[in-house]
């Protein structure tokens, strides 16, 4: 490979070693050779490091290993993309592998964008499936769609996690926050780029995705509770969107949402009303926003008593 790449496919990881050789494999067995693969290691302690230097060794593709004290998934996808060479970025997660072709028909989507109008547009999204080969969650309704992170949900009524690409120098213009917690849910930066940027949006599997016990996915309550910073501006940012097409319901749950975990950051609710620019929608939302958040205080406390018993901890 000389010169830049065409790709970077970046991995996130935390002690994972036992997941990442299946990503390691669909790498080797893609049809498009033109990348770069990228791994930022989330403070593991398990073998993650001496794997990838093994691998190192073995591949015909550039592989570059990071290790830095556990910050979030956020933070490393920061790291990836000031690293990354590549003209496009794949985030391909620790426990995904790639179809063969996945490289192949990414580039090939994106080329199908007329070169002019490319400065529009952020990339190309496509379909996850479960190893079964069902798809996650559910198929756009045409076979092809141009539109953007938002409308894609609120329009289209998209459902479930999809897979992609972004132009890098897009992703260095809009890169995650890190003053908000150690977890940041990546709709935040993607419904900015919204405001911006389109996405092509086809109905072809590009990967496959394993949900692991404990991951990021299994633990959504309890994370955005510990980094309400993150959830309580996600939230309030969905709810002030402009220039969208979101059907009342889902500003309404969304600002429900953000008195949710403004409570669990201990934010006023005086403090929250005058934040938040909808009003109105702000008072009604509100009797469900307190009744989440109990419900979260007696599940959140239910889940901590056996690890405290465990760990000694008294109640």
């Amino acid at each position: 490979m000389k010169g830049k790449p065409t790709f970077t496919v970046f991995t996130p990881t935390f002690n994972r070693a036992h997941l990442l050789g299946r990503a390691f494999q669909s790498l080797k067995n893609q049809t498009f050779r033109d990348f770069e693969w990228i791994i930022v290691d989330d403070g593991s302690t398990d073998e993650t490091q001496h794997r990838v230097t093994h691998w190192v060794k073995e591949a015909d593709f550039p592989i570059t290993y990071i290790w830095q004290p556990n910050s979030g998934k956020h933070v490393a996808i920061n790291r990836g993309v000031e690293l990354a060479k590549g003209e496009l970025f794949v985030i391909l997660d620790s426990d995904d592998w790639l179809v063969p072709t996945a490289l192949e028909r990414l580039l090939y989507w994106w080329e199908t964008i007329p070169f002019k109008d490319r400065g529009n547009y952020t990339g190309v999204a496509g379909l996850y499936a479960y190893p079964s080969g069902k798809v996650v969650g559910s198929p756009f309704p045409a076979p092809v769609i141009d539109s953007n992170a938002v409308e894609i949900r609120t329009k289209y009524r998209v459902k479930g996690d999809k897979f992609g690409m972004n132009r890098t120098e897009v992703l260095r213009e809009f890169p995650f926050p890190e003053n908000l917690g150690r977890f940041v849910t990546e709709s935040l930066v993607w419904n900015r780029i919204a405001k911006k940027y389109r996405i092509r949006y086809v109905n072809e599997i590009f990967a496959y995705k394993e949900y692991q016990p404990g991951g990021l996915s299994a633990r959504s309550i309890e994370l955005r509770a510990q980094s309400s910073a993150a959830a309580r501006t996600y939230y309030r940012e969905f709810v002030e969107l402009e220039g969208f097409y979101i059907p009342f319901f889902d500003r309404l749950r969304a600002c429900a949402n953000y008195v949710r975990f403004s409570l669990h950051g201990k934010v006023s609710l005086r403090n929250q009303f005058k934040e938040i620019t909808k009003k109105g929608l702000y008072l009604l939302s509100l009797p469900i926003g307190l009744m989440v958040y109990i419900r979260d205080k007696k599940v959140l406390s239910q889940k901590a008593s056996p690890e405290k018993l465990v760990s000694g901890e008294k109640k």
